[in-house]
């Protein structure tokens, strides 16, 4: 820690999450060098998979201690801006969670309270939202290629759905935002989509999964036949489909 006081009121720590609970530990012992405890500081850091408990050394020198989580993607080192991105805040302390939903409105951000023993599912949800989204697209993109696409055009073209959906999905909600061969119950187009898919096995387990969790969770027309289709119609390894 060098020379540094560490006598901030707040203490927000940006670095990652393997990290937090030792940087938490040396800026105790920082303190301590100092004389001093951390009394009347907030001690905060930011992952959006590990709790409270990562900050138990700051808790037990007298800090109070809290996580706040932007709901972004920061797939590079460039700046973004934070004003009307979410903010999930993880706070035991009513006073600490006023004061930090405070200091985010103030940055323009929007704070949202997140549950301590929910906080791995809150962050697989931000997972499956954003860097597998962005695989299942990727799969969308390699389909299209092997379909003769460019990969300009390959990325137009699944760019143009991908926003759509999320549009409708914003306007209309899950269900209403449903279509497709799934939603119609066209399973002949299901059949010719595993048959063609057989050769690429990554790319028809992609497909595979994404449909069974469809057929279980949103409004699938001919649901019966087609999950029999799903279960009993497995692609074999010469790619062909049975049922």
């Amino acid at each position: 820690m060098g020379h540094a006081q560490l006598d901030a009121r707040i203490l927000w720590l940006g670095v990652p999450d393997g990290a937090i609970a030792d940087v938490a530990a040396a800026i105790v012992e920082r303190r301590r060098e100092l004389g001093k405890t951390l009394r009347r500081q907030l001690v905060i850091h930011s992952s959006g998979a590990l709790t409270l408990a990562a900050l138990k050394k700051a808790r037990k020198a007298g800090a109070s201690i809290a996580s706040v989580h932007p709901v972004m993607s920061f797939p590079t080192r460039l700046p973004v801006t934070l004003r009307d991105v979410l903010f999930g805040v993880e706070a035991q302390e009513p006073r600490v969670k006023r004061q930090l939903y405070v200091l985010i409105r103030r940055f323009g951000g929007r704070p949202f309270g997140i549950r301590s023993e929910k906080k791995a599912l809150y962050h697989a949800a931000g997972t499956l939202a954003s860097p597998l989204l962005l695989s299942e697209l990727s799969a969308a993109m390699d389909t299209a290629r092997l379909a003769g696409l460019s990969t300009n055009d390959a990325k137009r073209c699944v760019g143009a759905l991908a926003e759509a959906t999320l549009r409708n999905l914003q306007i209309n909600g899950e269900a209403k935002s449903f279509s497709g061969p799934f939603a119609r119950g066209d399973i002949a187009t299901i059949r010719l989509h595993l048959r063609t898919l057989a050769r690429h096995p990554m790319l028809a387990g992609v497909y595979l999964s994404l449909a069974k969790y469809a057929i279980e969770k949103l409004p699938v027309e001919r649901r019966g036949e087609i999950r029999s289709l799903l279960e009993n119609g497995a692609v074999t390894k010469n790619g062909r489909v049975r049922h």
